[in-house]
């Protein structure tokens, strides 16, 4: 998973460098809502609480109307499992991250640029406790929003988004049943990843006005 992270960074590197010098970039640090989502697991549901995220995006012009870009979201919850026999789990505080690179096409219209944009990467359950491990997983994302801009230099970005960790041979840190009752543990397996939405918006900046 690490090598997987490194080429997302290489390949945003060489996407900067497609249109040298004259090239557009935009820089945007946001915050906003997430939604927490559900994710089945074999001995029950661990139900994901809604928190604040927060990120930043970096996107670099490849052809007029298109860039690539590349995203960081973070959002600090907790969750619960809710087993289909036995009692309730006690809560796991943990972080989610996301980190997608892909692509955004939006429509100018001067003042106003509605887009559309879609990614891949990966997602990353990070417990806050010494005693579980991190858990990796690739994830995708698509998301619609729009650009307002306030000079030509300087907008706001607001956008939603769906988040689509996809499913592999383990979720997270795990939750379970055992002898002495419900609780959190890294050995469990799920079959479906929790699907997450946000909303967030901040301010966009244009290092290469038009």
């Amino acid at each position: 998973m690490k090598k997987s992270l490194q080429t997302l960074l290489i390949a945003l590197f060489l996407g900067l460098s497609l249109n040298g010098v004259g090239q557009t970039i935009e820089l945007n640090g946001f915050t906003g809502y997430q939604l927490g989502g559900t994710a089945r697991l074999y001995d029950g549901d661990f139900k994901i609480s809604n928190a604040q995220n927060y990120g930043g995006k970096i996107a670099a012009d490849v052809i007029p109307g298109v860039m690539l870009e590349i995203s960081y979201m973070r959002a600090d919850t907790k969750g619960r499992l809710f087993p289909f026999t036995g009692e309730i789990s006690d809560y796991v505080d943990f972080s989610s991250n996301y980190i997608h690179l892909g692509g955004l096409k939006e429509l100018d219209l001067g003042r106003v640029a509605p887009f559309a944009t879609v990614g891949a990467g990966l997602a990353v359950w990070a417990p806050k406790t010494s005693a579980l491990e991190n858990k990796f997983q690739f994830s995708a994302m698509a998301g619609v929003g729009v650009k307002l801009w306030i000079t030509e230099a300087l907008g706001i970005r607001l956008q939603g988004s769906m988040l689509l960790p996809l499913v592999y041979n383990g979720f997270g840190f795990g939750c379970g049943i055992g002898t002495g009752g419900s609780g959190c543990s890294g050995n469990l397996y799920t079959r479906v990843t929790p699907f997450q939405g946000e909303f967030s918006g901040g301010l966009i900046i244009r290092l290469s006005p038009r």
